[in-house]
């Protein structure tokens, strides 16, 4: 399990934090579905019952929350998650940091994909570099 607690997030950060959970550490709501992800997460709360919300969220307890640190491990999600009284806020809450996320995620560049294109650009500036000194050498020899 990684849990993340920098202040910052990297695009790496974000792309851990929205993938699926492994099988064992679904969360099985009280009406029977299992969720994976935050996006699943906000999707059932979105449809769910109050008594199914009232289920998971009381007084003394927050399942969602306690979900969102210990198996997702987003440590700020769940202590906004905690403040949510009602289904909406929560969801609300649940759709700002997803759309935060998402957007985070999107300008994720695996370190295997930036060593690949750094080493293309240095392959690309050697053969210019090499063809540049044929053609000035011919050039040369022609003058």
């Amino acid at each position: 399990m990684i849990i993340i607690v920098r202040k910052i997030l990297f695009p790496e950060d974000a792309n851990l934090i929205l993938t699926d959970v492994i099988p064992k550490h679904y969360f099985n709501l009280h009406m029977g579905t299992s969720i994976r992800n935050l996006q699943e997460l906000a999707d059932a709360l979105e449809i769910m019952d109050e008594n199914t919300f009232k289920h998971h969220v009381t007084k003394d307890k927050n399942d969602f929350s306690n979900w969102v640190k210990d198996v997702v491990c987003d440590i700020d999600l769940s202590k906004e998650l905690l403040k949510a009284k009602t289904r909406e806020e929560a969801l609300k809450i649940m759709k700002k940091r997803i759309g935060k996320l998402d957007k985070l995620q999107r300008s994720y560049c695996p370190k295997e994909q930036l060593r690949c294109c750094v080493m293309e650009f240095f392959y690309g500036l050697a053969i210019g570099i090499l063809l540049g000194l044929i053609i000035a050498a011919i050039r040369a020899g022609l003058g």
